[in-house]
């Protein structure tokens, strides 16, 4: 069971950690830790202290954390030169200010829309490639020691194929996918057979919430419609071993989620 346990981690906002100390290690929970835009333009060194104070947590503990990057407003693949240079930026000062913690993953969004770009999927591909290939040299640099895998996760793609073609043209071992199944509940036009297929070993994390298909309600893992042990059965099955994050929108549904999701690990339908 500890060995299952190693590969949880449940979402949680930089800003509210420190009142969480408590539970993650009453449960022996790994977090996966949300910086915000906010969060890097803190004053007097503050995001820096707190991670400070985090990594000293962790390592008391022994757990391990992953990391989920700022999201709101980036555009990897902009057509404005200027957006891209700002989500760049952005995306490098999270990889600086978390590297003392050297997290298993860091997940950033791929942002990839299809309301605007379907129709210049190839020029957005050019772009996006280009802030990557950027973003997955620093962070070799930064990592020498400890390698990061760098994840980007869907949100509004229909197929995975923008991705699979994202990953094939940067190339290198750092970046990968975070699959979310529940993003992929609501706007996958593709089953979900293909996303774990297609993309295989490429998946570092799995985000994992529910919903009934209509929003993404981030409910606690089976109160929703989604076949969790469906998916987890298909990865397992591929020998795939991703991190394991649960997503919720308060305590009382990620306590509920962890339990489920351990007991899910653990019941026969999953394993071999």
């Amino acid at each position: 069971m500890a060995e299952i346990k190693d590969k949880i981690f449940i979402h949680l906002p930089l800003c509210s950690f420190s009142e969480y100390m408590p539970e993650i290690a009453g449960h022996r929970i790994n977090p996966e830790i949300l910086i915000t835009a906010e969060d890097l333009d803190g004053v007097d060194g503050e995001p820096y202290k707190a991670i400070e104070e985090i990594g000293r947590f962790l390592k008391e503990q022994k757990l391990f954390c992953t990391i989920h990057g700022p999201f709101l407003d980036l555009n990897p693949g902009s057509s404005d030169s200027r957006i891209r240079r700002i989500s760049q930026e952005r995306y490098r000062q999270v990889l600086a200010l978390v590297s003392p913690l050297a997290p298993k993953v860091i997940v950033l969004h791929a942002a990839f829309d299809p309301l605007f770009y379907e129709d210049r999927a190839d020029a957005w591909l050019e772009r996006s490639t280009e802030t990557w290939c950027s973003v997955v040299e620093t962070a070799g640099k930064m990592y020498i020691t400890d390698q990061v895998g760098i994840a980007l996760e869907n949100v509004l793609e229909r197929t995975p194929e923008m991705i699979r073609k994202l990953l094939l043209k940067v190339n290198s071992p750092l970046l990968g996918m975070c699959f979310d199944i529940g993003h992929f509940q609501i706007f996958s036009q593709a089953p979900l057979s293909d996303w774990i297929t297609t993309m295989g070993a490429s998946i570092f994390e799995l985000h994992l919430h529910d919903n009934h298909g209509q929003w993404d309600e981030h409910l606690a893992l089976g109160e929703g419609k989604i076949d969790i042990q469906g998916l987890l059965k298909m990865v397992q099955d591929l020998k795939l071993s991703p991190a394991l994050t649960i997503e919720a929108v308060n305590e009382e549904h990620a306590l509920l989620g962890f339990q489920r999701l351990s007991s899910y690990l653990t019941s026969e339908r999953v394993k071999r």
